[in-house]
C-alpha cells in the first residue's frame, strides 16, 4: 500500500452522529454492542455474496411516520473479495423512476473480535461514517448496527443479511426506541448473472474521474519511513511490499489492497478512493486489518501537471497536525509521499515515501 499512519485520535465528530451511553446500552440489550466479541469465526460469512448480480429493491417512501407506501427500483452489483476473503468491496447502482444512485459498501473483518465493519457510500456523498458493526449468528443471520439521525430523530440503524437457499437478501431497518421496535424501510434481493452482463461495472464513464488511472494494476512497492516523525529525527528504514489497485464505478473509484513487510511488522492495508463529481475532489480512506478504516478521509485533487495533493487533520502523539498525501509520477513510476505539518501548512516534514514498480 501507499502509506501507513498511526491510529487517528481526532475522530472528526462533526462527520458522524454522537455515540451516546444510551445507544451503547441499547445495543448491549439486543446483543449487538460494537465492542462485544462474537464467539464464532465469521471470516467467511460474506462468501455467499461474491460475484455479479442483478439487484431488486423495495424502498419505503416515508420513514418513521407509520407510512406503508413502497416503491421499487432495479440495479446491478458486483462483490469482489480481498485479504483472502477477510474483506470485500461491493459497488453497484440503483435505478428508480426519478433518481439514479451509484453505491458502494466496504466490508472489513476483525479476526480479534470476530466482528465486521460495513462502510457504505455513494458517488455523491462519498463514504458515510460511522460504520455498521456486527456479525452473523450460527443460523446464518447477520445483524450490523450504528447510530444515526433521521428527520431530527436519533435512531439505531440495522443492516440485516440472510441468504435463504443461497440467494442474498438484505434489509435496512430503523429503531427510534433503542431497539425495542424496528421499522424496515429498504430491502434488496440479489439475482446472480454472468460476469459479461451489462451493469454499472462497464457502464458510461464519468467526467473528470481519471486522476488515478496511472495507479491501476499490480505492483511491487518500495517504502521508506521516518523512524520518529516530528522529533527532529533523520533515521529512515525500508520496507517492501505488493499491492493491487482495482477500479470501480468505471474509474471514478478504486480500491488498493496490499501487504507491507517491514523489519518489525507486517501490515495488511487498504485504501478506498472515491471521486465526487460535484466538488471535483477525491476522498482517500485508509485502513488496515487491525485498525479498520480510519477517519477522516484525505481530501484533494490533481492539478494540471498530474500532481495530486490530499489533506486531512489528525493528531500525532498528542500534537494536532495536518497530514498531506502527495501523488505524482517519477520516471514513469507512481510515487507517493506522506508529510506532517504542525504550523497549519506553512512547513511540512515528509515521513513516508513509496515507489511503485509494475508487476508482471
Amino acid at each position: 500500500m501507499a502509506h501507513y499512519r498511526e491510529p487517528i485520535l481526532s475522530y472528526h465528530a462533526a462527520m458522524m452522529p454522537t455515540i451516546t451511553a444510551g445507544f451503547l446500552t441499547a445495543l448491549m440489550l439486543i446483543g449487538a454492542a460494537p465492542s462485544a466479541t462474537a464467539a464464532r469465526d465469521g471470516s467467511g460469512d460474506f462468501n455467499f455474496l461474491f460475484g455479479t448480480w442483478r439487484t431488486h429493491y423495495r424502498l419505503l417512501r416515508h420513514r418513521l411516520v407509520n407510512n406503508h407506501d413502497w416503491y421499487s427500483c432495479e440495479g446491478t452489483s458486483v462483490v469482489r473479495p480481498f485479504w483472502n476473503g477477510d474483506a470485500n468491496l461491493e459497488d453497484g447502482d440503483l435505478k428508480c423512476d426519478r433518481r439514479y444512485v451509484g453505491g458502494l459498501t466496504l466490508r472489513l473483518y476483525d479476526r480479534a473480535t470476530h466482528q465486521w465493519q460495513l462502510w457504505w457510500g455513494t458517488r455523491k456523498l462519498g463514504v458515510v461514517p460511522p460504520d455498521q458493526v456486527g456479525h452473523f449468528d450460527e443460523s446464518g443471520v447477520g445483524n450490523f448496527y450504528t447510530p444515526d439521525v433521521q428527520e431530527g430523530k436519533h435512531v439505531i440503524v440495522r443492516f440485516q443479511w440472510t441468504h435463504p437457499d443461497g440467494t442474498p437478501h438484505f434489509e435496512q431497518a430503523f429503531s427510534a426506541d433503542n431497539g425495542k421496535t424496528w421499522e424496515t424501510n429498504w430491502t434488496t434481493d440479489y439475482e446472480r448473472v454472468p460476469e459479461t452482463s451489462n451493469g454499472v461495472w462497464n457502464g458510461a464513464k464519468q467526467a473528470g474521474d481519471n486522476g488515478f488511472a496511472f495507479l491501476i494494476g499490480s505492483w511491487r512497492t518500495h517504502y521508506r519511513r521516518l523512524l520518529h516523525p516530528l522529533a527532529n529525527d533523520h533515521t529512515w528504514y525500508d520496507c517492501e511490499g505488493v499491492s493491487v489497485v482495482r477500479p470501480f464505478w468505471t474509474g471514478s473509484g478504486n480500491l488498493e489492497d496490499g501487504n507491507i513487510r517491514c523489519p518489525k511488522q507486517t501490515i495488511d492495508s487498504v485504501t478506498l478512493r472515491v471521486y465526487d463529481t460535484s466538488t471535483k475532489q477525491w476522498q482517500l480512506w485508509f485502513g488496515t486489518k487491525t485498525l479498520g478504516l480510519l477517519t477522516p478521509p484525505q481530501l484533494g485533487a490533481f492539478d494540471s501537471h498530474g500532481v495530486g495533493v490530499f489533506i486531512a487533520p489528525d493528531t500525532w502523539h498528542g500534537k494536532h497536525v495536518l497530514v498531506r498525501y502527495r501523488w505524482s509520477t517519477r520516471d514513469g513510476h507512481p510515487y507517493f509521499e506522506q508529510a506532517f505539518s504542525q504550523d497549519h501548512g506553512k512547513s511540512w516534514e515528509t515521513n513516508w515515501t513509496t515507489v511503485y514498480d509494475r508487476a508482471s
